[in-house]
């Protein structure tokens, strides 16, 4: 249930009857005028207050109480003093709302696995951690430039990634918190900035298995069974041997490929033999029933509109259904952890400019092993654009042609996918987003390109995570510890030199590795490759897609797609699959849009 937070001012009547129809006032401010409305239900609520500040904490990944956040408390006398208390408490879904004569202070966890938003009602700005409930108290309809934005992959840069798909919605960034003074509009004030990356493998592992620890030990904590994916992949089966070290045995679920040269299947299989976890095995294909159900991809399950993992978020439901009968209430994923240990596209720009020794033939040797083209490498090494210059390419551009995959590599913010379907009135919504990131003087998420990559793909984890949790039908929770603000403080703090060397792979998560989990999981030669299975899926889809789209669209009534292409394209054959998860993703917004009335 979401809460409302409103500022000491009184409200209008018609504004006072609408959130008195939203829950019970929770806490009122000195003066009787509500401050906290809505439900806890189901989440720990935490108050402490001393003679200059209130502060309650909401939410289940806590191991904090009432005295332990009065003692925290004590030393502060101002809101803008509890930087460190706030980065203490609000991890995985823990809200802090907290109080000071005249001035209000809103934050969520780091990397927005529960978010804050806000906008002004009846003149009276109102904070929620829950997008539809601004959009049904204000009577919001959704932003099609929004819309036509979440038709491409924008949402995975910055600031894309932040827009509201409700029209006139505001939304915290990562790292945030919302500075709330009477009736004046909120303002974001940045309390975070990431470490600087100088630091070595070495150095950082053992920082790194106790952040790791920490983070499992407090999300875990108030579950008694608990799940987690064991994909086959390095960070889930990490996670899950980290768990083991804790003394706690998840049950594991692991979806299969048809395709017989996809070996992952031996390397989950081997870490849940070692572990002995109750391992439940479905096949991929299990997910296609859930994409087909027409309430996947509605504001019934994606209260916040569709975007770019819309298909995966189609998973949510089916690990419900398959992990029900085990009585879990909270699965765990590695979401996050490719950005965080992984190869990232930018990093031989970085490496180039560093003074890491031996970087010249690093960079040979990666480009040879990787194929890239010589003259591309080239050009994105020398590149030397801003971030507001990409944005303004962006504002200009007629996306006729889409960035050279290795040319693009170091850009700040690449270019949008844009699928042949979408018009040039999508086209002009996407330049007008990006031209007002310009003229609003938006900032890189750092001054390092690498590291603003990795924040990028986090803040995509972390809205991922929230929307599983919305799109949730039975309760099971779902957290990524790889998102705890320790761990990527930790991870982030890698010298660009040590990231590039990937063997093994994932070298601080392998260095950082549980004693009982082997080396061989990270030398492995072989990658699981799902391409057969987006085969699969469009294939599964294709009456669905035609269906949606043979007679216009709501999409087409905005002049956002051309129904007519959508259907050409359908039958297109594409060779990498690109093309259908495009796909997917037009005709799963088009249902979105069509729920939204």
């Amino acid at each position: 249930m979401p809460v409302l937070v409103l500022p000491d001012v009184p409200l209008p009547a018609p504004l006072r009857h609408k959130v008195a129809a939203a829950g019970p006032v929770l806490f009122h401010h000195p003066s009787g005028n509500p401050w906290i409305v809505g439900s806890a239900a189901g989440r720990t609520m935490l108050h402490a207050r001393t003679r200059d500040i209130d502060v309650v904490l909401l939410g289940t990944t806590t191991d904090l109480g009432n005295d332990d956040l009065a003692r925290l408390l004590a030393p502060t006398t101002t809101v803008t003093g509890l930087d460190v208390l706030a980065a203490r408490a609000t991890e995985g879904d823990v809200l802090l709302f907290a109080r000071e004569r005249g001035r209000l202070r809103c934050q969520g966890p780091l990397l927005l696995t529960r978010s804050l938003c806000w906008t002004t009602i009846d003149g009276v700005p109102v904070l929620s951690d829950e997008q539809f409930a601004l959009k049904e108290l204000a009577v919001l309809r959704p932003d099609p430039a929004v819309l036509a934005s979440r038709l491409t992959d924008a949402e995975l840069s910055h600031p894309f990634a932040l827009h509201s798909i409700w029209q006139g919605l505001h939304c915290a960034g990562p790292g945030q918190w919302i500075d709330f003074r009477g009736a004046r509009p909120p303002v974001p004030v940045t309390w975070w900035r990431p470490p600087a990356a100088d630091e070595s493998v070495g150095a950082l592992a053992g920082r790194l298995r106790t952040d790791l620890a920490d983070a499992l030990r407090v999300r875990t904590a108030p579950h008694r069974t608990i799940s987690a994916d064991l994909s086959g992949g390095l960070d889930s089966t990490t996670l899950v041997f980290a768990l083991a070290d804790l003394g706690r045995k998840p049950r594991t679920l692991f979806l299969a490929s048809d395709n017989v040269a996809n070996v992952d299947h031996v390397w989950a299989g081997r870490a849940a033999a070692e572990l002995g976890t109750d391992h439940l095995v479905a096949p991929y294909s299990a997910l296609f029933p859930y994409l087909l159900d027409p309430l996947t991809s509605t504001v019934i399950t994606n209260p916040e509109g569709p975007g770019v993992a819309d298909t995966s978020l189609a998973s949510t439901p089916m690990t419900e259904g398959l992990l029900r009968a085990t009585g879990t209430t909270l699965h765990l994923n590695g979401h996050g952890g490719d950005a965080l240990f992984g190869p990232v596209s930018s990093m031989l720009w970085s490496l180039f400019r560093s003074r890491d020794r031996g970087r010249l033939r690093r960079i040979w040797q990666y480009r040879s092993l990787n194929r890239y083209p010589l003259r591309s490498t080239v050009r994105m090494l020398a590149h030397r654009g801003t971030y507001r210059q990409d944005l303004e390419r962006i504002a200009d551009h007629d996306f006729a042609s889409r960035d050279d995959n290795v040319a693009g590599y170091s850009r700040w913010v690449p270019l949008p996918k844009v699928h042949p379907a979408l018009t040039d009135i999508a086209h002009g919504h996407l330049r007008a987003l990006a031209a007002a990131a310009v003229t609003a003087d938006t900032a890189p998420l750092s001054p390092d390109r690498t590291t603003h990559q990795i924040l990028q793909y986090l803040t995509f984890h972390g809205t991922a995570v929230r929307r599983m949790n919305q799109a949730a039908r039975t309760g099971l929770c779902f957290d990524s510890p790889y998102l705890d603000r320790r761990v990527v403080e930790t991870s982030l703090a890698l010298g660009v030199g040590d990231r590039t060397r990937q063997y093994p792979a994932k070298p601080l998560l392998a260095a950082a590795r549980p004693a009982a989990m082997v080396l061989d999981y990270f030398t492995r030669a072989d990658k699981g490759d799902y391409t057969a299975e987006v085969f699969a899926q469009h294939q599964a889809m294709k009456p669905m897609v035609r269906e949606l789209f043979a007679d216009g669209s709501a999409l087409a009534d905005l002049g956002l797609v051309d129904p007519a292409v959508v259907l050409r394209h359908l039958d297109a054959y594409s060779s990498t699959g690109d093309t259908y998860t495009d796909l997917a993703n037009i005709a799963l917004a088009e249902r979105w849009l069509r729920s939204a009335g």
